[in-house]
């Protein structure tokens, strides 16, 4: 088993809450992490993916979950309502610390009444693919480090990669089943995951019964993974009513299948960019759906390159963000007159960060211009600018501008 950097705060989780609850996408580990956690803190372990254990857990969910000791309760959202209600009557009865631990594959709780009747109770982790440190088996922590001096972010030992072993690394992702295998195993295994998440996760959880469009709604968001998006032109490529269109997004962003990173202004521009952009959850599972490989990859100006790299990145910057001490949020920045920043990452005591991203080996000094407006605008508050490449030399570039490569992502703590 990989070790997963998560289990840090998983483990904070349990002495702070009632009920833990990993959320993530289908087959990112929860299950093999929540035995692990049983195994060490001792319980009892269910999973209602099983045909008889989700029948009694629908008949009597408050018996089922009358238990003397930790419960994990493995794709919990398959019982519904009835079995969050009768885990908050018995936290509610008993408060003790670590009382359950929940898995689920599906933002359950983003539905406002299921999430208020676990309020004060729950903490939630997310749980995504493994990060490339996780694979590397190394705490990766570039998230935390932006927020250092520029001096020490320059000193990182970074590994020297080529450009076709980044490549691979991101056609792989994360899927802890699939990670070392074979390109004709992924392929096969991606579309026995789609159609699993499409024709059941997806389904179980709405009233959508039509469940025909969702591949194509899918493929349609992975065709514009890294882009901001604009649900009206979606619509219209897929003609399809903006309205259904929503509905589709929606659902799928419930069972993680992808995610938006919202537009970050703050008076910077009153004309900046307000749409958020789209980003499929995993980047392996961004180039099966565009039928990207490490071949098709390597072919010189392939147009896919730049956004599978920059999905490659929300992605690691996103699960680092799980286990960081610094708590931070993740932006990106666009104005109408073309000045952007892929990425803007900010602190909860409002420090910020700005990182681009190139997928080349070499990049033009000029992509830093935006980041040094941001530094300037900003002043004190801005920590650091870098732009990560698929280079192999750290470059200042002056006053908290640095160029890094792309290896800095999971460089060890």
């Amino acid at each position: 088993m990989l070790p997963r950097n998560a289990a840090a705060a998983i483990a904070r989780a349990f002495e702070a809450g009632r009920v833990v609850l990993i959320a993530g996408p289908r087959q990112s580990g929860k299950t093999t992490l929540a035995l692990e956690i049983v195994r060490q803190r001792g319980g009892e372990f269910a999973t209602l993916d099983d045909e008889a254990t989700l029948r009694a857990a629908l008949d009597d969910p408050v018996a089922f979950v009358e238990r003397e000791r930790l419960l994990a309760i493995d794709e919990f959202q398959r019982a519904g309502e009835p079995l969050l209600r009768a885990v908050k009557r018995n936290v509610d009865r008993d408060p003790r610390k670590g009382r359950f631990l929940l898995t689920g594959s599906s933002r359950f709780l983003s539905i406002p009444t299921l999430s208020e009747s676990l309020a004060g109770r729950a903490i939630l982790v997310d749980l995504w693919p493994l990060s490339q440190g996780e694979l590397r088996r190394c705490r990766d922590a570039l998230g935390e480090r932006l927020f250092g001096s520029d001096t020490r972010l320059r000193q990182l030992g970074v590994q020297r990669l080529s450009r076709t072993e980044y490549l691979d690394a991101a056609c792989r992702g994360g899927f802890p089943e699939i990670h070392s295998a074979s390109d004709y195993v992924r392929r096969t295994w991606f579309a026995s995951y789609l159609r699993t998440i499409v024709q059941r996760d997806a389904v179980e959880i709405s009233r959508i019964r039509r469940a025909g469009d969702l591949p194509r709604v899918l493929r349609a968001l992975a065709a514009r993974t890294a882009q901001v998006l604009n649900i009206s032109d979606v619509a219209r490529d897929l003609e399809l009513p903006r309205t259904t269109l929503e509905d589709y997004a929606f659902l799928l962003e419930n069972i993680y299948a992808w995610y938006r990173v919202p537009a970050w202004a703050r008076n910077l521009t009153q004309r900046a960019v307000r749409h958020p952009k789209a980003f499929i959850s995993d980047v392996g599972l961004a180039a099966h759906l565009r039928g990207a490989t490490s071949a098709s990859l390597a072919v010189p100006g392939e147009p896919a390159v730049g956004p599978l790299v920059e999905t490659f990145v929300a992605g690691e910057l996103l699960r680092q963000r799980t286990w960081s001490s610094i708590d931070y949020d993740l932006y990106h920045f666009r104005d109408a007159r073309g000045a952007e920043v892929d990425f803007i990452l900010e602190s909860a005591d409002g420090r910020v960060v700005g990182v681009e991203v190139k997928a080349s080996a070499t990049f033009d000094h000029r992509s830093l211009k935006t980041l040094a407006l941001l530094r300037d605008r900003l002043g004190d508050r801005f920590a650091n600018g870098v732009v990560l490449y698929l280079g192999t030399e750290v470059l200042p570039f002056g006053d908290r501008l640095t160029a890094l490569p792309l290896s800095a992502l999971w460089a060890p703590a």
